[in-house]
């Protein structure tokens, strides 16, 4: 009986033992699952927050906090804070890399009504995010939108990230035909006090010929200036080479080498309007940038 009460109790020991220790485990696990589910659910939400800009390979380019927020059939959005940082760096692609362009994409449900003219709700939070951004200082021309229906629900009638940005490369006609100007650009400028007047065509066009002249190496730029007849014909010789000189030296302190550079002048010697009316003598008043190989 004594031997049957022992192994009765050292039962009971190791069965207490067993359920503490359960007890235990369970609760360990339970917590574990807990915390790794709020920590994928942060996760999740922290991913739906951040906003990325990508090439046409799905590459990331840019990453910002947040996103564009849009409203449930409405085609007004919430601009992220970090708007002008954004459009900042939109912009030092889309300037100083010619082959690019940028599409704007809005998401949309097919739950959600079109407007009067038929334009979806995705097409036109595009629209309106393109004329931001234009607004802003993006060239218009370098914009393309489009539209997406996506899987999405809306929290509280909001749903963030509900505008996709990304750059695409033009195609090759659209190059080929910028890469045509670059090679073969007259230029219409001002100089005061043998200083240029910077115009935006001169500056768009320095940033296209810095680009073109890293894609191309061997290629020489060749600058020539011409004048209109007033004046001696010698006079108007040098007039156009100081001109072209000024050019070159813009050219170079915007990141153009200097040993690709030469300048020539033809003074008045190659007119292409009439010489003998105002109008014609300032098309005359030109400089010619050609690239030669």
């Amino acid at each position: 009986m004594l031997n049957y009460f022992k192994a009765f109790s050292f039962f009971l020991l190791w069965a207490l033992i067993a359920l503490i220790s359960h007890s235990y485990l369970s609760a360990s696990f339970y917590e574990n699952c807990t915390s790794n589910s709020e920590i994928s659910s942060k996760e999740s939400i922290a991913e739906e927050k951040q906003f990325v800009i990508t090439d046409e390979f799905n590459n990331i380019i840019y990453n910002f906090p947040e996103g564009f927020i849009i409203n449930k059939n409405n085609n007004k959005y919430t601009s992220p804070k970090e708007i002008l940082n954004l459009v900042d760096s939109i912009q030092r692609v889309l300037i100083y890399d010619y082959s690019k362009e940028l599409h704007i994409t809005g998401k949309y449900l097919k739950s959600e009504l079109a407007n009067t003219s038929g334009e979806n709700m995705g097409l036109q939070r595009a629209n309106s995010l393109k004329q931001e951004l234009v607004t802003l200082g993006i060239d218009a021309s370098k914009i393309k939108v489009s539209e997406e229906i996506a899987n999405f629900e809306y929290i509280n009638g909001q749903f963030s990230n509900g505008i996709k940005i990304n750059f695409n490369t033009l195609k090759q006609y659209k190059i080929d035909s910028i890469e045509f100007e670059i090679t073969n650009k007259k230029l219409y400028l001002e100089f005061v006090n043998d200083s240029i007047i910077v115009n935006n065509d001169l500056i768009k066009y320095a940033n296209n010929l810095k680009f073109y002249s890293k894609k191309y190496p061997a290629k020489k730029i060749v600058i020539t200036g011409h004048t209109d007849n007033l004046g001696y014909f010698d006079k108007n010789l040098v007039t156009g080479l100081k001109n072209a000189n000024t050019l070159k030296d813009y050219f170079i302190e915007n990141g153009i080498d200097n040993i690709k550079i030469e300048t020539f002048s033809k003074g008045e010697s190659e007119p292409i309007a009439d010489k003998t009316t105002e109008k014609g003598r300032a098309l005359n008043r030109r400089i010619e940038v050609t690239l030669i190989n």
